[in-house]
């Protein structure tokens, strides 16, 4: 019978992406209007460096899985070592990211510099903190559990963030400059980064072999090269659609973070009211990860994913009608956001699985590199952000500081809400039709998978 985990574990695993998500929020919320209105880079060289940089992440988020699937640290396991040694090196690199030194050409340079280095290491750390969820347990609901612990995390994350960036951003613009000021709230953010990962690496102290299995039935033992390791995943269907299913998600949901400053600024007139939607949202957000535990239980991760997804497709094209109503607006966001919460608290859980069926159907395991492809569908999601945010705005006319028009205002509303709707309601569709892994199966796959490995060792 499997042992299983401690509850202190189950309940704070997300405690690392809590504070690694106050890191990222400065890029989600502020990377676009940061390079815009503060280091004053024209629309169009804004445009290139996000458009740059979503692509060149992409790659980052591939070579990431590829270092954590063949590069093994002697740091305390095969994935734990990189929660010691990554984030120390990330913090600094990342902080780069929110500079503006010397002619526009230099700082797009060192932007973008510190934009590839730090995301290839993050993506290698990111990546094994998904791996362990797979690692740590084999039953579904301490999967789901975990799953939904990361969740929580995240969504705390955007409650702290929600009332700590803009008096921080304030208070160091106050002392220094507008440009310094972001640079020196990065920088705390990194800094509590660093600590939240060294406590993930405490806690799972122990559960994490250098072997991937007992049976030598995974990549890094039996030397697969990289056409080999990319071979794998195209075996495994699950696995391909609920990456795309994935990506359409990430997209609407990093959309609607980096239009809600130019929403409150430009549409609402209401930039004040910025914080009060980032911590609203991010109640919602953590209700939403609460409750799915329980609800992935007992109706299943699958059932909850795409169910979830159509509610919250439904609840952001109805905050479309709520026009200059701006409480009607928030108040139907925050539903859409819990109904959006449920759903993705699943992701890491059904990224475990695909491992499972991967290893089932081809007798070999690439644990490392499929937990990387979760975050090659958020890349891949960021990248569509940035076409459609540059594109976007530039169709409608928007100039950055400049009164809006109302063609302007009415495209940034619509941009705000049926854009993340249809993008929700094309992830419910491909993963209703496609992904059909339900838990019953995993489990049973997983038994046929432990008695392979007791034969092999007879």
């Amino acid at each position: 019978m499997t042992k299983k985990l401690r509850k202190s574990l189950l309940y704070t695993y997300g405690t690392a992406d809590l504070f690694f998500s106050l890191m990222i929020s400065m890029e989600l919320y502020f990377f676009a209007r940061f390079l815009t209105d503060y280091a004053r880079m024209s629309l169009g060289l804004a445009g290139k460096i996000l458009g740059i940089t979503s692509l060149i992440d992409i790659f980052c988020a591939l070579a990431g899985g590829l270092v954590l699937q063949k590069v093994t640290l002697r740091y305390g396991g095969k994935y734990r070592s990189w929660f010691l040694v990554g984030p120390p090196l990330i913090a600094p690199l990342f902080i780069l990211q929110f500079t503006r030194i010397g002619s526009d050409a230099v700082a797009a340079v060192i932007v973008v510099s510190g934009f590839l280095l730090s995301h290839l290491l993050f993506n290698v750390v990111f990546a094994a903190n998904g791996a362990m969820v797979g690692r740590l347990t084999p039953l579904p609901e301490e999967r789901t559990i975990l799953s939904a612990s990361r969740s929580q995390g995240m969504s705390v994350a955007g409650l702290i963030f929600s009332f700590t960036a803009a008096p921080m951003i304030a208070l160091f613009t106050s002392l220094t400059d507008g440009t310094l000021g972001f640079t020196l709230t990065v920088s705390v953010y990194a800094l509590l980064m660093i600590l939240g990962y060294w406590y993930l690496y405490r806690i799972t102290a122990g559960y994490d072999p250098y072997d991937e299995d007992a049976g030598g039935q995974s990549a890094e033992r039996s030397g697969l090269s990289l056409a080999e390791i990319v071979g794998l995943v195209f075996y495994n269907r699950p696995l391909l659609l609920l990456i795309v299913a994935q990506v359409f998600s990430n997209a609407s949901y990093i959309l609607i973070t980096t239009m809600a400053t130019y929403y409150f600024t430009y549409s609402a007139k209401r930039p004040g009211i910025l914080s009060v939607f980032i911590f609203s949202i991010s109640v919602f957000r953590l209700l939403g990860a609460l409750a799915a535990p329980w609800i992935g239980v007992r109706i299943g991760k699958r059932t909850s994913y795409w169910a979830f997804c159509v509610l919250a497709a439904a609840g952001f094209a109805s905050a479309r009608l709520a026009g200059e109503m701006l409480w009607l607006f928030l108040s139907l966001f925050c539903v859409s956001i819990f109904f959006m919460s449920v759903a993705t608290s699943m992701t890491t859980a059904l990224f475990a699985d695909t491992v499972t069926y991967g290893e089932w159907k081809t007798g070999k395991s690439i644990r490392a590199f499929t937990m990387a492809l979760m975050n090659v569908s958020i890349k891949v999601g960021i990248l569509i952000r940035s076409v459609v945010v540059a594109g976007g705005l530039m169709l409608i006319g928007f100039v950055a500081n400049a009164d809006p028009t109302p063609k302007v205002a009415d495209g940034i509303h619509s941009m705000m809400t049926l854009w993340p709707a249809a993008g929700y309601a094309v992830a419910a569709a491909i993963f209703y039709f496609g992904y059909r892994l339900e838990d019953g199966r995993v489990v049973s796959m997983q038994a046929e998978i432990e008695a392979r490995r007791a034969a092999a060792g007879d």
